[in-house]
């Protein structure tokens, strides 16, 4: 099968422009358009004009514009066009680090002329383009417009800026874009990609940390999606200051953008993290709870904290090092005085069932004298950002004065990589790669500074961005090769598009107060959107000290978040889950061994994340596209985790009452068993050691046991809160759910070795419940556990209950009803590859 391959190549073909044998067009066009395309332009915008003439190519069209610019449309699938602009005099090659999926089938796309304008249909999407000026329209697989150029500003460019704009409707929204703050809906305002560190960032402050040039665009219930393939400074304006349009632009480099169809949110997702990658299986250690703060030191306060846990028994997995272990900021080195016997003090934290993780910053001291060899081995292999005279370029950051290391480079990878190794086999589970925007005081990191060999050396103009993306990058492929057999755990501050491959990102510098603790939510649901699932917030706030309400409602949220770390700054009191009252601390405990009890639950929402790009944490309308109170503000603070269960923590001062949004079908409330209709607004109680947790009817929500750490997880019981569908439930999901189990820690799951069990459970026309659970791919050995079936919302205690066949009767054949929470409670052995049982 003939392939698409992308890269280089597309831009030499674009400058080159179409071969002898083009097809030639000499058409006026509308003449508004013609008009308004001839019209004086703006000072300094250039636009571009007339189809001059065009080809076919492999799976679209090469066109030639006025004035002289070369105009690609391709088709990757049929629901996913790239578009790509190219001027001769702005060769600067197409970016290539993001991509993930550089081949794809060509497809039979057909090319038909209607009118003034070419249109080009793949079957879910086709898009026109017209004569006069130059126009591009996207169109729906039911005919429906997606986005359409602006008449006389399509696309235009001043010097090295480019820039696209697009007609906006008033009902228009947009989300992602990352890491962002203000509302979930980014409408109404500009917002820019320039990777910054911003300490005790503002709700509604930009740039920060992480540059993802990705959206989902909204169009009446139409869902559509675009990433802009360019590192540079990027600046997306959805209608800020203006009714007239939505733009993208680029400071420098080829507009180069790719249009998703959907029409599903969900859909487009997928099809985004397939071509940037899918997101990192992560050992199931980081889906523990995780304790840090700047810093802990030294090594017998180290192990106090970790005693502590174990002796209060709170559940956590993690234990972070931050900066102040390492020997006067020095990277790769340990603080003699501190931490004298690394080694030893991680074996026992070991022992206590901890893993470590350690900073590591980017930033080598330039050192040469003092038998500090990082600073000299960087030197003599050239693996330092330099300026364009070749001298390394240094800037100020923790350890005073510093070098760089040019992670473009395979020799400074490998060079760095074998330092992680080092810092592995030293005992060290996982790898934090912080101040990588990267950060400098006076947070101007050099814009001349250089990266790269040979043909491929930019300055940071366009290697800024992608400085995080890289380092991360790099820590994982060094991981992985320092331990072949096992999933690493990476967190990263700065990133950019197609980081989910390899890293988990937390919110950076965050404040100790209840707009930072929704915005948090806020910012977590952008990710997931943006294809990054593996998010987390510094639970407490890293800037200032919580009230131990806000600690505790914190906590709460924290044991949904995908990464469930607290942290804090220097010189701020103790914020571990004791340090605010033995009643925060029972709460916090609560919340610690729920997250453990959900592991089950979580670890299969990742495996369907690594194999779809789904998120964790997902807003309302990503399965409920077609309601418009799911976009409402008020409700962008609640969460469905999965699709079966929805969350609406506490996120005001005081509140006790908590009013909430459920969609349609029929909800159970989790903690009092009472049934609420969707599509409407509820107020439910939420005293402080209790977050609203609702189950949606045909739901299953499989929990674990509590254990102190996830190396002590025991095979059984498995617990399943069942919410029976009734016939003709509306469910945005099949009825149930589907548990993933592994070995938690290796690769061997892409072999195969892992099992699938299906369980289900619905309401027939008489009102029976069926219930069953089938092995559905059986390649990794599970002990034979007790499940506990919890089926809710059973009216009157049935007659009979039926298992594979065979009546039991009464709490000694294994089952019992409660009929105040009308819950019937049923106990069976794990037996075989298949069971039935009928609750009549």
């Amino acid at each position: 099968m003939a392939r698409l391959a992308l890269g280089c190549a597309l831009l030499c073909a674009l400058v080159a422009g179409p071969c002898a044998a083009e097809s030639r067009l000499h058409a006026s066009g509308s003449p508004a358009a013609a008009a308004a395309a001839r019209a004086p332009a703006p000072a300094g915008y250039t636009f571009i004009g007339d189809l001059l003439s065009w080809q076919p190519t492999a799976s679209g069209i090469a066109a030639r514009c006025a004035p002289g610019v070369g105009l690609r449309l391709t088709f990757l699938a049929p629901d996913l066009l790239r578009v790509t602009l190219a001027r001769p005099e702005a060769r600067e090659p197409l970016l290539e680090y993001p991509i993930a999926r550089r081949e794809w089938p060509a497809l039979d796309v057909s090319v038909r002329e209607e009118g003034e304008r070419l249109v080009l249909d793949a079957g879910e999407l086709r898009v026109a383009l017209d004569r006069a000026p130059c126009r591009l329209t996207m169109i729906g697989r039911d005919g429906r417009v997606l986005a359409e150029d602006d008449p006389a500003m399509p696309i235009g460019w001043d010097g090295n800026e480019v820039r696209t704009w697009k007609r906006i409707e008033p009902a228009d929204r947009f989300f992602g874009l990352g890491e962002k703050t203000g509302p979930l809906d980014k409408r109404g305002r500009q917002w820019v990609l320039w990777n910054s560190d911003n300490y005790a960032y503002t709700p509604d402050q930009d740039p920060l940390y992480q540059s993802i040039p990705f959206f989902i665009g909204l169009r009446g219930d139409a869902a559509f999606g675009v990433y802009l393939n360019n590192s540079a400074r990027t600046t997306f304006n959805f209608g800020a200051g203006n009714h007239r349009y939505w733009s993208m632009a680029a400071e420098r480099g080829p507009l180069d953008y790719f249009f998703f169809a959907g029409p599903g949110i969900p859909e487009i997702v997928d099809r985004y993290t397939e071509l940037t990658g899918r997101p990192m299986m992560p050992p199931l250690w980081s889906l523990g709870y995780q304790q840090s703060r700047w810093s802990y030191f030294p090594d017998d306060e180290v192990l106090r904290l970790a005693r502590t846990f174990r002796e209060k028994r709170i559940p956590a997995d993690v234990i972070y090092l931050d900066i102040h272990y390492m020997d006067g900021y020095r990277v790769f080195t340990w603080d003699p005085e501190r931490f004298p016997r690394p080694e030893a003090m991680l074996d026992s934290l070991e022992e206590l069932g901890f893993r470590v993780v350690t900073i590591v910053d980017p930033g080598v001291k330039a050192d040469t004298t003092s038998g500090y060899d990082l600073a000299r081995e960087g030197l003599e292999g050239g693996y330092f950002v330099r300026y364009p005279d070749g001298t390394p370029y240094i800037g100020s950051v923790w350890p005073g004065p510093s070098y760089f290391p040019d992670f473009s480079l395979p020799d400074a990878r490998r060079w760095w990589g074998d330092h992680l190794v080092a810092l592995r086999e030293q005992g060290v589970d996982g790898i934090w790669n912080d101040m990588n925007e990267p950060a400098v005081w006076g947070k101007a990191f050099g814009l001349e500074a250089l990266m790269g060999e040979g043909n491929e050396v930019f300055s940071q103009r366009r290697m800024h961005n992608l400085y995080g993306f890289l380092m991360a990058e790099t820590a994982f492929e060094a991981l992985r090769r320092g331990r072949p057999d096992e999933r690493p755990f990476n967190l990263t501050r700065a990133g950019f598009a197609g980081e989910q491959r390899f890293t988990a990102v937390w919110t950076g510098d965050n404040v100790a107060s209840w707009e930072h603790l929704q915005l948090g939510i806020r910012m977590l649901l952008g990710l997931g959107l943006s294809g990054v699932p593996f998010v987390g917030t510094d639970v407490g706030g890293f800037v200032g000290t919580p009230t131990p309400e806000l600690y505790a409602r914190w906590m709460q949220v924290g044991a949904f978040s995908p990464l469930f770390r607290s942290h804090t700054a220097a010189n701020t009191p103790d914020q571990e889950p004791w340090s605010f009252g033995e009643q925060v601390e029972e709460i916090a405990r609560e919340a610690i061994e729920l997250r453990y009890r959900l592991l089950p639950y979580l670890y299969s929402l990742f495996h369907e994340a690594h194999t779809t790009g789904a998120p964790i944490l997902r807003p309302l309308f990503w399965h409920y596209q077609d309601d418009p109170a799911a976009y409402a503000p008020e409700n962008q603070h609640e969460f469905l985790v999965g699709s079966g269960l929805l969350v609406a923590p506490v996120v005001a001062e005081g509140a006790t009452l908590r009013s909430l949004y459920l969609p349609e079908g029929r909800w159970l409330d989790l903690a009092t068993g009472r049934v609420h209709d969707g599509g409407q607004r509820i107020v439910v109680e939420a005293p402080l050691d209790r977050i609203p947790m609702f189950l949606r009817e045909g739901g299953i929500l499989p929990l674990g046991p509590v254990a102190q750490h996830t190396g002590a997880l025991a095979r059984g019981p498995l617990t399943l809160e069942v919410f029976p569908a009734a016939p003709g439930a509306p469910n945005p999901e099949p009825a149930g759910f589907d548990l993933y189990e592994d070995d938690g820690i290796s690769y061997d799951f892409e072999q195969g070795a892992y099992r699938v069990t299906r369980f289900r459970a619905i309401r027939d026309g008489a009102g029976a419940i069926h219930l069953a659970r089938r092995v559905v791919h059986d390649e990794f050995a599970v002990e034979p556990r007790e499940i506990v079936w919890r089926v809710h919302g059973v009216a009157e205690q049935p007659d009979a209950v039926l298992v594979d066949g065979a009546e039991a009767r009464g709490a000694g054949a294994g089952w019992e009803f409660d009929p105040e929470r009308r819950l019937v409670t049923l106990r069976l052995r794990e037996a075989g590859a298949a069971r039935a049982v009928v609750i009549r």
